[in-house]
């Protein structure tokens, strides 16, 4: 009993130091759902663009990038409530696609974050401070506050926001909450430090500008985001049989367990099955029903997937511009 109390103790201890990792799973509570999927992504660039912020004036634009998603990956492994896949996902470029974010999408992404926090979050969080009848909310209460008027102005629905709205609407609302404090920055904000110093090659990939070859890079965490090939078929049968039986038991509490509650822990269960097994030499039918297949399964809305991808292209021609003026 004495050494479990000690270690207890301890892990209090290291989860009470501010960190990335500490925010995050606190921003979280601590559990990672598929549809929290973009707003991970956007919460481990915005970071990784903090770690190298000193590095960039001795790097190249292509390095850059290449540090930037390099260490993106890095600090997804740093949080251990994530597994493999989980780590894998947050980095698909979208959810349909399954395609790994290339680092120069990445570094676009990156660069709207700070943008959409500044048109379509500030604004309002001006708004709700200078009313005086807001003046001694807290982060949190003013992050409610927030997400619920962005709920009514975008659904005209009154009602209050379904759990894990804010994940789905706006990937930037996530990194207003971890690194910001009203209308500023928190200026208690812990210090970045990167995982580890990334290589950067001296001369551009071959195929670098090629956007078909944009995971190139991937190798580079290749001990992170190490593609599994799936269970056994005696795994997925057990694995099956225990979401099955689970479901099941969840069926004798409806009525005693709230609604919301209940619908999290199946969704949670459904995120549990093993993935569905390849058809034997696929075929144009079978792609096609994969590609709707993922569509479905898509977290967010392909609509606000193409959003984002139409917003990193405005930064495109800024960035160019600036590629061509560097110094090497």
């Amino acid at each position: 009993m004495l050494i479990s109390s000690r270690e207890e103790t301890l892990e209090t201890s290291i989860m009470s130091v501010d960190s990335f990792q500490s925010r995050v799973r606190d921003a979280i509570n601590g559990k990672y759902l598929p549809s929290m999927r973009r707003s991970m992504q956007s919460l481990t660039l915005y970071e990784a663009d903090r770690c190298l912020a000193t590095r960039y004036p001795d790097l190249r634009p292509f390095q850059r990038k290449i540090a930037l998603r390099a260490t993106t990956v890095d600090l997804l492994s740093t949080l251990d409530f994530l597994n493999d896949f989980h780590r894998e996902e947050i980095m698909f470029r979208t959810n349909s696609s399954k395609d790994s974010l290339a680092p120069d999408l990445a570094w676009r992404r990156m660069k709207i974050i700070s943008r959409e926090i500044n048109q379509s979050i500030l604004p309002r969080v001006k708004e709700l401070l200078d009313d005086e009848e807001n003046c001694d909310k807290d982060h949190d209460e003013i992050c409610e506050m927030l997400l619920q008027y962005m709920y009514e102005h975008s659904t005209d629905n009154a009602k209050p926001h379904p759990p894990m709205w804010e994940y789905n609407h706006n990937n930037a609302f996530t990194v207003y909450r971890v690194y910001y404090r009203g209308l500023n920055l928190d200026p208690n904000i812990f210090d970045s430090e990167p995982p580890r110093i990334v290589d950067v090659p001296r001369k551009k990939p071959e195929g670098w500008g090629n956007r078909l070859e944009g995971d190139i890079l991937f190798p580079i965490a290749s001990n992170v985001l190490k593609i599994d090939p799936g269970p056994t078929v005696e795994e997925r049968r057990a694995m099956l049989k225990e979401v099955k039986d689970h479901t099941e038991l969840l069926k004798e509490f409806e009525g005693v367990i709230p609604e919301e509650e209940l619908a999290e822990r199946k969704r949670a269960l459904y995120a549990a099955l093993p993935p569905v097994p390849s058809p034997v030499g696929g075929g144009r039918r079978a792609k096609q029903q994969n590609k709707k297949k993922a569509r479905v399964e898509s977290p967010m809305p392909m609509e606000e997937e193409d959003e984002w991808e139409r917003l990193a292209v405005g930064n495109h021609e800024e960035e160019e511009a600036v590629k061509n003026v560097a110094t090497v």
